[in-house]
């Protein structure tokens, strides 16, 4: 059975994981929403999507809880796998390599993003990524880039608790291999008495 300070120090290093791992990244506030539609099997180029939903958003919407972010896995593995990040001005950030000036155009600034012009009776953009045949940590690279999100630094406190939490991993991780040496040997010495007497009942018989 697993002790409490065991669990508390598991349940303690997955909350850090969540604060401090990729995706820990707080978007502009101009972002109102991010979607993402894959196959719900890796095959076809849908395993970075996946990944990216299991690890990457979740950090993401830890940080940025006002943000809605929804997911839709009924893409058959020959669709695309795309990402829509939708803006709620009119002027969505634009990444490095487009016009700062202007109107958004309707076309693609890397060849994986795409802005789309939304309705005009509307003030939302909208802007996606192309995740098929990549990897997780490609996609988080270009929704970085993209949006120019800031990345979350880890506190002093919150390092001295990683390094604390680090030391107390090592030494349980010792203290198992100890217990389960000392109940091995025990078991042989449990079996080796047990036979020894086996073989004196045999002799009285």
């Amino acid at each position: 059975m697993v002790s409490l300070p065991q669990r508390m120090r598991k349940l303690q290093t997955k909350l850090l994981a969540i604060r401090l791992g990729t995706g820990a990244y707080v978007l502009p506030k101009d972002i109102k929403r991010i979607h993402m539609r894959f196959a719900p099997r890796i095959e076809g180029g849908h395993m970075g999507p996946r990944k990216f939903w299991h690890h990457e958003l979740v950090r993401l919407k830890y940080h940025n809880p006002a943000v809605t972010m929804t997911v839709d896995r009924t893409a058959r593995p020959e669709d695309a796998a795309m990402m829509s990040v939708h803006y709620t001005s009119s002027n969505p950030t634009l990444s490095s390599d487009s016009s700062a000036a202007g109107p958004a155009p309707v076309a693609s600034t890397s060849p994986s993003s795409t802005l789309i012009e939304a309705d005009a009776n509307t003030t939302e953009d909208v802007r996606t990524i192309d995740m098929k045949h990549r990897t997780n940590s490609e996609i988080l690279d270009e929704l970085v880039r993209m949006t120019k999100a800031k990345i979350v630094e880890a506190t002093a406190e919150e390092v001295e608790e990683l390094r604390a939490l680090e030391e107390q991993r090592v030494r349980g991780a010792k203290d198992s291999a100890k217990s389960l040496e000392v109940r091995a040997r025990l078991k042989r010495e449990k079996d080796l008495l047990e036979q020894a007497r086996g073989e004196m009942a045999g002799q009285a018989a």
